[in-house]
């Protein structure tokens, strides 16, 4: 690509503030939820420009070297091809480690936790619904003792809710509460972000 390792991993910033689960891929549904974090959020036909602009293989996602293209071709003029497989690991080389990202699956190290993202596309009430079953099992799916609730920007409101019903029907108990702000990527502005940690109480 060109570029230096700083540049690169400030690109990397910038593609993992829109990778909402940390898989290493970005979807139109986490620009989207992203964009409603956003003072002025754009039209639903901007955004899919944006994305695929960025999608250059046509596939749905958009990989961080798909992401390193287009920034190489808006910022220095310059077509570059998509690297093979060892190429994008040398790419992935110049990265420091960074902090595990936040994620809606299984805690592989702390299998009795499970990490729950909210957004405005579901209701509260669906994601009560929802921590109940974590807490207290359904059919084949075992129970958890701990749960975490993720949300960003508008989705705040709904995990504090959830938190509050919880622990008024007694089936958990806060254990803390952590915030941050996630910078907002080509932007000056950052989105606010909560997560909360639970734990089922005894009985529950």
């Amino acid at each position: 690509f060109g570029l230096s390792k700083s540049q690169v991993e400030e690109q990397k910033k910038a593609f993992d503030a829109l990778d909402l689960d940390g898989n290493g891929k970005i979807t139109f549904q986490e620009v989207k939820e992203m964009n409603t974090t956003l003072g002025s959020p754009m039209s639903d036909k901007e955004l899919n420009e944006q994305f695929v602009s960025l999608d250059v293989d046509h596939n749905d996602i958009v990989t961080f070297a798909e992401f390193l293209k287009v920034f190489v071709k808006g910022e220095f003029g310059r077509d570059v091809l998509l690297p093979n497989v060892d190429e994008t690991a040398q790419v992935s080389d110049l990265i420091e480690p960074q902090r595990p990202r936040l994620s809606s699956r299984l805690d592989p190290i702390d299998e009795s936790k499970m990490v729950m993202k909210l957004s405005q596309e579901k209701s509260a009430s669906y994601y009560l619904r929802v921590a109940k079953q974590m807490l207290t099992g359904a059919q084949d799916k075992a129970a958890y003792d701990l749960l975490e609730l993720n949300a960003l920007g508008y989705a705040i409101p709904l995990a504090t809710a959830v938190a509050a019903a919880l622990e008024e029907e007694k089936l958990a108990q806060v254990q803390s509460i952590r915030t941050d702000l996630r910078e907002v990527p080509r932007t000056s502005r950052h989105c606010p972000i909560v997560i909360i940690c639970l734990s089922k109480t005894t009985g529950s």
